[in-house]
């Protein structure tokens, strides 16, 4: 059995949930290894408040995508000498590694290797270490990640090395129970228990409580669930709805399983592209409606696993090179302007699912389908990951 370090972007940092996937059903014939230490991981919840304080403000936010890069450099040469012991390759979640030793790396997108500063402060340190012998592979999740890796780097000399492997999601084993009377619309802000504090807004909760408000008085027969952490006012806004419920904290995973099985379609107009959600979403077997931004038409097959709308017309959702502007003052000031042609474009595909039970069963078995057979499947991942730590450490 050969031994993969899952390295963090610091030590003893909690990784985020999407790598539970990874962890727990890895390729044949490799195992993972993780370094934890609570003491240093609490810290990770400090540092990402921080940031969400520091950003808010363009006087503040243009010195700070800056000083991150380099910020970041140090730290990593700093722990140039850290590596457990016994392990054949390294795997660094969204981050560069400057140690000579076989190593891997996978990414959101290109901003993902400069703690998501400005590209070009490290640009020239990024190229040289991604074309060296110990960088091995560099694996974006979307074609959009990759994209944005040829739009930002000179990539001569690791254009080769660059492939895209998406993230994937376990089948989940039970038998859908479609409910007629009555029918559960879902909206996840996140499962994770750290980036809780704006995921809310990000990932199109206030469209959603918008469009329910249209949808409620043309249907009786729907409840709308939000997990999600829910601003103080929104949730005195909407807390004498009774078809409302709103759990706005993090719930064990077996009790977020509930609400996945006994929902019946899953709404997410988010403004930016997420981890897991959808994929969470089609492996319950529910239709999807979500904005069709950055790489969510790669997730979403429009008219066959659910609906895309388009975006909205407020926001600018990524720059010239194709990073995401997610988290930027002007973006997050922007996405907190409901558009209402979102709204009734959701309220437009939501209502087509809600009166048409058939294509809520056969957009749910397709987006089912693709969880367990397609591109998204752990089979399908575990064979691109094998082959690829297989060729990593061929001598």
């Amino acid at each position: 059995m050969k031994r993969v370090f899952l390295e963090g972007r610091a030590i003893g940092w909690e990784l985020h949930s999407l790598y539970n996937e990874l962890m727990y059903l890895p390729p044949e014939g490799y195992e993972f290894v993780v370094v934890a230490d609570e003491r240093v991981s609490s810290s990770q919840d400090v540092i990402h408040s921080l940031n969400r304080r520091l950003v808010r403000y363009d006087v503040t936010k243009v010195p700070y995508d800056y000083v991150r890069p380099l910020a970041y450099y140090v730290y990593n040469r700093l722990k140039d000498g850290f590596r457990p012991e016994n392990v054949d390759l390294t795997y660094a979640a969204q981050h560069i590694v400057f140690r000579r030793e076989p190593w891997i790396v996978d990414l959101e997108h290109a901003g993902a290797l400069v703690a998501y500063g400005k590209i070009k402060v490290l640009k020239k340190i990024i190229e040289r270490v991604l074309r060296s012998d110990s960088c091995k592979k560099i694996i974006p999740w979307t074609e959009m990640g990759k994209k944005s890796l040829l739009y930002n780097f000179d990539c001569s000399g690791f254009r080769e090395k660059i492939e895209v492997v998406n993230l994937a999601v376990r089948p989940k084993r039970f038998r859908k129970k479609f409910d007629s009377d009555r029918i559960k619309l879902l909206f996840v802000g996140t499962a994770n228990r750290v980036n809780v504090g704006d995921s809310f807004t990000i990932k199109g909760g206030h469209e959603v409580l918008k469009a329910f408000e249209s949808l409620r008085k043309k249907y009786r027969n729907l409840e709308l669930v939000v997990r999600s952490y829910v601003p103080a006012n929104i949730k005195e806004k909407y807390a004498n709805f009774k078809d409302i419920r709103i759990i706005d904290r993090i719930i064990p995973w077996e009790v977020l399983d509930y609400e996945f099985r006994t929902a019946g379609i899953f709404l997410f107009p988010s403004h930016s592209t997420p981890g897991m959600a959808i994929l969470d979403a089609m492996s319950y077997e529910l239709p999807v409606v979500a904005t069709d931004v950055w790489a969510n038409g790669e997730l979403v097959d429009d008219g066959r696993t659910g609906f895309l709308i388009k975006g909205s017309s407020k926001v600018r959702y990524f720059d010239e090179n194709f990073v995401p502007l997610w988290g930027e003052p002007r973006f997050m000031r922007a996405i907190r302007q409901v558009d209402s042609r979102v709204v009734e474009e959701l309220v437009e595909k939501t209502s087509i699912l809600i009166e048409n039970e058939g294509l809520r069963r056969s957009m749910g078995k397709a987006g089912r389908q693709r969880i367990e057979e397609g591109n998204f499947s752990i089979s399908k991942r575990n064979q691109k990951l094998k082959k690829i730590f297989d060729e990593a450490l061929e001598k």
